[in-house]
């Protein structure tokens, strides 16, 4: 049941990460079918490791029950610290599901690691991005005014606006977020 779930995870977010690429969008049924089957694996791996009724500290909880909290508690957690930054428009909302997931399936310290190199990933590909098109000084004048007007007038603004800066500076950065998860998954097996 594990590696079923498992392959499904994979193959799930591959889609989604596919679809990044080529559409600017994640769609939220290849995430939700990531976070059923990441479930559903950790579920049934906590079961069948300690027969599915062994107790834990927490007040004798199985420990399965357990084990599934906290994936669902690592999802909940980084959707709501990944919320502030979408409404402030430098992220996607379908980037913060699919870090989320990643964190929910690999944990705080993997998952920390696999949303780091996917924005270092992403940050080195808006930079390539930005060089090719001419367009560097440009953001940074609309870097340094959301800057300005956060300092000055203390409000928030949304940092990419699809009105006036198109789709030329977008970059697939849930698609990043899963080749940084690859590669912590890969490193791990090594």
């Amino acid at each position: 049941m594990y590696f079923v779930c498992r392959c499904v995870f994979w193959s799930a977010l591959t889609a989604a990460a596919v679809w990044d690429v080529r559409e600017y969008r994640i769609p939220n049924g290849c995430l939700a079918v990531s976070l059923v089957s990441g479930a559903a694996a950790a579920f049934g791996v906590s079961g069948a490791a300690f027969g599915g009724m062994a107790a834990s500290s927490a007040g004798g909880l199985p420990f399965s029950i357990v084990v599934l909290s906290g994936f669902l508690i690592r999802f909940l957690m980084v959707v709501a610290l990944g919320f502030p930054v979408y409404r402030w428009g430098m992220i996607g909302a379908g980037d913060v599901k699919m870090a989320a997931v990643l964190a929910a399936w690999l944990g705080f310290k993997d998952g920390a690691a696999a949303i780091s190199a996917g924005f270092a990933a992403g940050a080195v590909l808006a930079l390539g991005k930005m060089l090719r098109q001419g367009s560097t000084y440009q953001r940074f004048l609309y870097l340094s005014a959301y800057i300005r007007q956060k300092i000055q007038f203390g409000t928030v603004g949304r940092y990419y606006e699809p009105d006036r800066d198109g789709r030329g500076p977008v970059i697939p950065l849930g698609a990043c977020f899963f080749a940084g998860a690859a590669a912590i998954e890969l490193w791990q097996r090594l």
